[in-house]
């Protein structure tokens, strides 16, 4: 009976894979499968792609095969017997009787393996009728004597003379059993990919369609007689099996990327790579090692063009969402620093660009003239690098929404990340701070001089019968110093070697400045930053004479000038030099400043208002980041002066605050108070009440101590603090550093291009 008339009769699926499933009786055994199913296809795509040329040396190839087989598990023999015997099947019954044999044979194994084990099976009557098939040996004595080492196990089916086993209806639905076995093993071998349910379902019946489909093929390569009705059964199952096999296929792809997704993750985190050639390969789209990938101004350059000794950051965007004042910030750093930026834009969803996006593209491409860049990104970026961002870095920083800020990726000489985000970093600390080797073995003087005590001690009374023995002590003391100086020279060689094939763009070096800072002070408002210095040049010599000095800023122009006022006549008064310097964002009132020469004004432009309060705005979130990463709990930041001091100033220059202004005192580096604008400029005018306390405390306590007691309730003016929503930990909690309430939680949505430059708010 053909298939096409056992399915015109009604047939309920739901019998025959209950009595398929009832074969099924798995143990836990298993083999190599890989191997088994290798073998096996060599001799089926051996066979499919044979001509009447066919060389001696591929059959010879078959007949080793076949005898491999002879030490596997007997299973295969008994698969291709049972197989054979199908060929005697008259009727559907009988077929169906043959298929569950099959699978009882192979009850023990998985699913997956019972495919491999029928696929081998078949692959050994497949290689006897390569070698068996007439045409082949027709003349060729060395072919006949390759038929007798191999036997037969049809047997008396060998009476009639089969067709060629290169037909096409054969070799097509060979291919597609073969396809659709390779596609269930392979989802199978994946660690990190778990098929879904409807997959795991449907491998009973994919298993016994695959069975009925090699049965069908074993008898129409032995019936020439009725190969017609044969090949309609062939195209029905090639039909069926390519229709199985696109459930798969979907499948497959997602295993396929999900595997080159874990392969980037391992190289990224514990890359074993000789160098980051390789680990680019995972990341961008390059098959040659010529070709240019990367652009640097007007000039393209190869992969290969990335040495090992040099420091890579990496500048992932959202986008195109990257300011132009950190652009510059960035072509700055790029001349200070050694380490090469790579920008690489991230796109929301994998799409083609359109005309608008290549324009933005070679838009904030020209501004970028110190970076590198990723040349035709649409092109280059393979989807799991792409994914890697977003779920791995992107999804670190909670980017909830798209349009976050952009972030520097820092990896080593072998291309693994040691710092996931070092923005914060290189924005907190100058870049030749961040490279100084703080590293070095301590000089252990002390041993040298408690083993010249023990010595001595020791030798207590020698002398008188040993008189060199003061010489012996010295010659034997300097010996000991010698060893313990080159030891400890060794040491630091090794030091200096393990950093100099490494990067000083760490999450552990951050670490370390921050063990190096540990005070609130005016050198972490104002360091010396070079070209990108702000306040820090005007400022520095001042730190040094221990000058006095009020840091302020805000919106309201008539607070700053009563402020300004009543600091200069304080200051004639106690006769002290104190200097005031306006650091607020308000360009109005900075003008103002600038043109009645009130106070210093060195914030005198937009890049330098950006870099000021974007500097201390990721001060701050390092802070955090360092808080953190030493086992700090979210509910001990209060404890923390540093971080306190930052999110004071931030609060009270938020973009939605709503204070005068506010001021921050100092005796050269040591912060003395800071406070709400009012409250600070009250104390100013009760200067009558405290300047007796003056002489005996110095002006700093005078006016801490005033500030601290004196009772202030403001009910107008509140400040406001903006945590990124990209922050790992925010408190639940947040109190009002100035009437100590709990401060209301809300959302903001605020645009992001330019508002933490300028303000000008009347």
């Amino acid at each position: 009976m053909t298939l096409s008339s056992l399915r015109s009769q009604p047939i309920d699926e739901s019998i025959i894979r209950e009595q398929v499933l009832s074969t099924d009786n798995h143990d836990g055994r298993h083999f190599n499968t890989n191997f088994i199913l290798s073998d096996a296809e060599k001799i089926l795509r051996l066979g499919m792609g044979t001509t009447e040329e066919v060389m001696v040396e591929k059959l010879n190839q078959v007949v080793e095969l076949n005898n491999i087989y002879e030490q596997l598990p007997y299973h295969i023999r008994q698969v291709s017997i049972e197989i054979v015997s199908g060929l005697n099947a008259k009727t559907a019954i009988q077929q169906h009787s043959t298929i569950l044999g099959v699978l009882r044979k192979l009850c023990w194994y998985s699913w997956e393996d019972k495919m491999v084990l029928m696929l081998a099976g078949f692959s050994v009557i497949y290689g006897e009728y390569i070698i068996l098939d007439s045409r082949l040996c027709k003349g060729d004595t060395k072919l006949r004597g390759l038929v007798k080492k191999l036997g037969s196990l049809r047997q008396n089916n060998l009476v009639e003379i089969p067709p060629s086993y290169t037909e096409k209806v054969i070799v097509d639905c060979l291919s597609s059993v073969l396809e659709l076995t390779k596609s269930v093993v392979e989802l199978k071998k994946c660690p990190y990919y778990f098929p879904p349910p409807s997959i795991i379902l449907a491998l009973p019946m994919t298993t016994y369609w695959i069975v009925t489909t090699l049965i069908n093929l074993s008898a129409a390569c032995a019936c020439v007689a009725h190969f017609k009705v044969h090949q309609n059964e062939l195209e029905e199952l090639t039909a069926l099996i390519a229709k199985i096999q696109a459930t798969f296929s979907p499948e497959l792809s997602k295993k396929k990327a999900e595997e080159s997704f874990q392969i980037l993750r391992h190289a990224w985190y514990h890359n074993s790579f000789s160098n980051r050639i390789e680990l680019f390969k995972l990341m961008f789209n390059v098959k040659e090692d010529e070709e240019k990938i990367f652009q640097w101004r007007n000039n393209f350059w190869r992969l290969n063009y990335w040495r090992n000794d040099q420091t890579d950051l990496l500048l992932i965007t959202s986008g195109f969402d990257i300011s132009n004042e950190q652009i510059d910030f960035l072509n700055w750093f790029y001349n200070n620093s050694s380490p090469y930026i790579i920008w690489i834009p991230i796109m929301q969803y994998n799409v083609a660009w359109t005309t608008e996006d290549e324009h933005h593209f070679e838009k904030v491409k020209k501004r970028m003239h110190n970076l590198h860049l990723l040349n035709d990104p649409p092109k280059r970026l393979l989807p799991q690098f792409t994914r890697f961002i977003k779920e791995e870095l992107f999804s670190k920083f909670k980017m909830r929404r798209w349009g976050e800020e952009a972030i520097l990726v820092s990896i080593d000489r072998k291309g693994r990340i040691v710092h996931s985000n070092v923005m914060h970093m290189i924005l907190t600390w100058a870049p030749h701070y961040i490279q100084e080797n703080t590293i070095e073995v301590q000089r252990l003087y002390n041993i040298t001089r408690l083993v010249a005590k023990e010595v001595k001690e020791g030798t207590i009374g020698v002398n008188r019968v040993l008189p060199e023995i003061d010489e012996m002590i010295n010659d034997f003391l300097s010996e000991i110093g010698d060893k313990i100086n080159a030891w400890a020279d060794l040491v630091d060689s090794r030091i200096r070697k393990v950093l100099e094939e490494s990067t000083p763009y760490r999450s552990d070096r951050e670490k370390d400045l921050w063990q190096q800072e540990t005070t609130w002070s005016l050198n972490l408002l104002a360091p010396k930053f070079q070209s990108y210095q702000a306040i820090g040049e005007l400022i520095k010599d001042w730190i040094q004479e221990e000058k006095y000095i009020f840091l302020y800023g805000g919106n309201d122009i008539k607070w700053v000038q009563e402020f300004t006022s009543k600091v200069g006549k304080v200051g004639s008064k106690t006769q002290l030099n104190i200097e005031l310097v306006y650091v607020g964002r308000n360009k109005k009132i900075r003008g103002i400043i600038d043109e009645k020469r009130m106070s210093h004004s060195p914030l005198h432009n937009s890049a330098s208002v950006w870099w000021f309060w974007t500097r201390l705005r990721n001060m701050f979130l390092s802070r955090i980041h360092y808080l953190d990463v030493t086992d700090c709990p979210v509910k001990e930041y209060n404890n923390d002066e540093i971080l306190q001091g930052l999110k004071k100033l931030l609060g009270y220059e938020s973009t939605n605050t709503t204070i005068e202004g506010w001021a921050l005192l100092c005796k050269g580096a040591k912060v003395i108070v800071c406070g709400h604008g009012t409250k600070m400029l009250r104390v100013m005018n009760e200067y009558q009440i405290w300047k007796e306390n003056i002489a005996p405390k110095g002006f700093g306590q005078a006016f801490k101590d005033h500030h601290d007691d004196m009772i202030f309730m403001n009910r107008h003016s509140c400040c406001t603090l903006e945590y990124p929503i990209n922050l790992d930990k925010i408190p639940e909690n947040e109190t009002c550093y100035e009437c100590s309430r709990s401060m209301h939680k809300f959302l903001t949505f605020t645009c992001c291009h330019g508002h933490d430059v300028d303000s000008n708010k009347d």
